[in-house]
């Protein structure tokens, strides 16, 4: 099959969506198929040193730095990628993001008559406040832009079901459907023994029991939520850590808290890490918490997951989906640090659940495998590209 992935960001970008548009190519191009990445980038050079290494094609259009957001770019939508892609001859596009390159992939899919297949990763209202537009108005042009964008695709894919479903309300008429973010499997795993883990935790400082957040250091993440329970936490159990996994605009902010709040030196700032050095860093602690009322479907927990770690989250959005109260963690109230530290105190003191728990994200972290999903992907491009030759008028 051949596949054209287009995407208003990807890496070296750091995000969830431009992760989950470059692990899919990775993963199609895995499999045998013949992938084309149309997105930004800040030169040619450096997507053709993407190209040569992942083993799929990447086009970059001309794009410029958003000023209001650090380390995005925005491309100018002026038909660029339209010779490229009628010589690539796509069976399907999928198109990641519903902004310039976004419509690139509308424009070409609809002049060349190729089915077009979207994927809304995110709830794009409450991303406002980072360029100063959160006002009501705003959230509601947000979903109306979002819809009209999506309308224009022959299937929409949503990570959660909150996230469909509010796409629904908001006036999508396609259909829709979940496909989850996947996760590596064999790469993100539990630590082999008791040894191996005290081992990890002694890599990184840590002594005894420790929690930890992983994702984008932003407004949004209610990553101060987080050091508040810890805080509280931390006050019963002396000896406990923090490690806050990520970069972001928010991290000097966050970093003034726990030193206001007197806990600076129990919290762990590591900075974006990757690869085996991610792995690690969540294998070193005991209970991943998050406080976000944002998530759709973040990788982060789901490698967490992977690597077996309780969880202790608000009921919001698609976090909602992707827990088990009482099986893989707690849900906590949304907003209330005392309930969050509360939840994370009762697992770390009984090993038996720590354990339990710990177990079942593992179990629970398979159903989200690259395989399972990409296979899923895969039957989702068969389907459409049927439909679209099926109403083909007949000559």
């Amino acid at each position: 099959m051949r596949i054209a992935i287009f995407s208003d960001t990807f890496p070296p970008q750091i995000n969830g969506v431009a992760n989950a548009a470059y692990q899919s190519a990775k993963a199609l191009t895995e499999r045998g198929h013949q992938v084309a990445v149309f997105t930004v980038m800040k030169s040619r050079a450096l997507a053709r040193a993407v190209s040569a290494r992942e083993g799929f094609a990447v086009f970059t259009i001309p794009s410029f730095a958003v000023p209001a957001y650090p380390g995005e770019r925005c491309g100018w939508l002026i038909g660029t990628t339209l010779n490229r892609l009628r010589r690539f001859r796509p069976d399907v596009i999928h198109v990641h993001t519903p902004f310039a390159v976004g419509w690139e992939a509308i424009l070409g899919g609809k002049l060349l008559g190729i089915p077009i297949v979207g994927t809304h990763h995110t709830f794009y209202d409450h991303y406002l406040k980072h360029v100063k537009a959160d006002y009501r108005w705003t959230r509601k042009f947000s979903w109306r832009y979002t819809v009209g964008f999506y309308n224009r695709c022959d299937m929409v894919l949503g990570p959660s079901q909150s996230l469909a479903d509010a796409m629904v309300r908001a006036g999508l008429k396609r259909p829709i459907t979940t496909l989850q973010n996947f996760i590596d499997t064999d790469f993100f795993k539990p630590v082999s023994s008791a040894t191996a883990k005290k081992e990890v935790k002694g890599g990184f400082g840590i002594g005894g029991k420790s929690l930890v957040y992983m994702g984008r250091l932003s407004y949004e993440k209610n990553i101060d939520d987080v050091i508040n329970a810890f805080v509280i936490a931390h006050k019963r159990e002396r000896g406990l850590k923090l490690m806050v996994v990520g970069d972001g605009p928010e991290k000097d902010n966050l970093v003034k808290l726990a030193t206001e709040l007197g806990v600076k030196m129990s919290v762990i700032f590591t900075g974006f890490l990757e690869g085996e050095e991610l792995v690690q860093a969540l294998q070193a602690n005991d209970i991943f918490l998050t406080a976000s009322r944002s998530e759709n479907m973040p990788l982060s927990l789901l490698e967490a997951m992977a690597v077996g770690l309780p969880f202790v989250m608000v009921k919001e959005k698609g976090l909602a989906e992707m827990m088990q109260d009482g099986v893989n963690g707690y849900f906590a109230e949304t907003g209330d640090a005392g309930d969050m530290a509360e939840k994370a105190l009762k697992i770390l003191s009984q090993p038996k659940i720590l354990k339990k728990f710990g177990d079942a994200s593992r179990v629970l972290a398979m159903e989200y495998s690259k395989d399972k999903v990409t296979s899923k992907l895969e039957r989702i491009y068969d389907g459409v590209i049927a439909e679209k030759y099926e109403n083909l008028p007949v000559s």
